[in-house]
C-alpha cells in the first residue's frame, strides 16, 4: 500500500501571477511550454499562439495544420516542433520573424506522437492505429534533408500515445501505446526486432511514459486508468502505485515532471474544479507538496503543464481555455 504524506518543504509556494481567458468560444488548451521570450500554447482549433512570457499578451499566431495538434516541443530556445493528424511534423525558428515553418516533415498517416533526439539529426513520429489492417507505426527522419529514413511497424498494435528520444544518447528513445507497452529501443541500426532492448507491459492503455533519473535510468508510467509505476529502463517493476484516483482530490494525471537539479521526480495531477496537485514521488510514497489553485484561475480540467525549475515558474494550459502563470 502507498502511503500519503504532506510535505511543504520541498518546494516555494507557487503563486498566480497571470492568468489569460483566450475567449475562444469552446475551445481547448492542448499543450502549453515556454522559452526565454514566449509562452506558447496550441488549441483545439488547430493552431499555436505565442505570447510575450512577461505579460502573456499576444505576439503572433502559428497557422499550419489542418487537424488536431498532438503535440508541441521545445528544442533548446530556438526551435519549436508541432505535429498533427494532419500529417505534417513542422519546425518554427522563433528567432526569425516569419510565421512559417523552416522545415515540415510528411508522413502519409495521422501523427499522434513525436521526438526529436538530442543532437537534432533525428525526428522520430508515431501514428494513430487507423484500422484493423494498419497498426499503429513509428517513423524516422533524417532532420538535416527532412528525409524518410525507416519505419517500423510491428512494434504497436494500437495508438502511439508518447515517443521520447534519450536526452543524452542519440540513438534511443522510448514509444508508448494505447496497447498497453512501453517499449525502448535503440536505433543504431534500424532492424526492428534487433532494435527493441526491452517491453515494459503495462496492463492498460499508455497514455504518459518517459525518462527520470540522472542518467535517464528508470521509466515512468501513466494510464488512461489514472494508475501510476515507475520501472527500470531494462523493464523491472520498482513500485506500482495503483488508481490515482483514490488519492483525496485527485480526478486525473496529467504528467510527470523530472527536476534534473534536485534529482526528483513529480507527479502532477488535477481535478475537475482546476486544481493542480503535486506529489514528489519516492518508493512505496508519495508526498503532496503543492496545489495550484487561486481565484481567477483554472475552474476546469488542466491539461498541460511546463515547469522551470531554474526560475521557479509554471504554465498551465485546461480545458476553459485559460493560461495561468504561477511564480515560486
Amino acid at each position: 500500500m502507498v502511503s500519503v504524506q504532506i510535505n511543504t518543504q520541498l518546494l516555494p509556494t507557487y503563486q498566480l501571477v497571470r492568468s489569460m481567458n483566450f475567449g475562444w468560444e469552446d475551445q481547448y488548451v492542448f499543450d502549453v511550454t515556454a522559452n526565454s521570450q514566449y509562452a506558447i500554447a496550441s488549441a483545439s482549433d488547430n493552431m499555436i499562439r505565442l505570447y510575450d512570457l512577461s505579460t502573456l499578451q499576444p505576439a503572433a499566431s502559428l497557422n499550419l495544420h489542418q487537424q488536431r495538434i498532438s503535440k508541441i516541443k521545445l528544442f533548446n530556445d530556438q526551435y519549436l516542433f508541432s505535429a498533427s493528424e494532419d500529417g505534417k511534423l513542422a519546425r518554427w525558428d522563433l528567432r526569425a520573424s516569419t510565421t512559417t515553418p523552416v522545415q515540415i516533415f510528411h508522413y502519409p498517416r495521422p501523427l499522434s506522437a513525436f521526438d526529436v533526439n538530442c543532437n537534432d539529426t533525428m525526428a522520430v513520429v508515431g501514428t494513430l492505429n487507423e484500422d484493423v489492417v494498419q497498426a499503429a507505426e513509428l517513423g524516422f527522419f533524417d532532420t538535416r534533408q527532412t528525409q524518410l529514413i525507416h519505419k517500423f511497424e510491428e512494434s504497436h498494435g494500437d495508438d502511439v500515445t508518447e515517443i521520447q528520444c534519450h536526452p543524452t544518447i542519440p540513438s534511443q528513445l522510448i514509444s508508448s501505446s494505447t496497447d498497453g507497452l512501453i517499449n525502448s529501443y535503440d536505433v543504431s541500426e534500424f532492424d526492428e526486432e534487433e532494435a527493441l532492448l526491452a517491453v515494459v507491459n503495462s496492463g492498460s492503455s499508455v497514455n504518459k511514459a518517459g525518462y527520470f533519473g540522472p542518467n535517464a535510468e528508470y521509466l515512468y508510467c501513466l494510464t488512461h486508468l489514472e494508475t501510476f509505476s515507475i520501472h527500470t529502463i531494462e523493464g523491472d517493476l520498482m513500485c506500482d502505485y495503483g488508481q490515482l484516483k483514490q488519492l483525496d482530490g485527485v480526478d486525473y494525471a496529467i504528467d510527470c515532471n523530472y527536476d534534473p537539479i534536485s534529482q526528483r521526480l513529480y507527479l502532477e495531477t488535477g481535478n475537475n474544479n482546476g486544481s493542480s496537485l503535486i506529489f514528489h514521488v519516492n518508493i512505496d510514497e508519495l508526498q503532496l507538496c503543492q496545489t495550484l489553485h487561486a481565484p481567477g484561475g483554472h475552474t476546469d480540467v488542466v491539461r498541460s503543464i511546463y515547469w522551470n525549475h531554474t526560475t521557479q515558474s509554471i504554465l498551465t494550459g485546461g480545458e476553459d481555455g485559460i493560461m495561468c502563470a504561477w511564480q515560486g
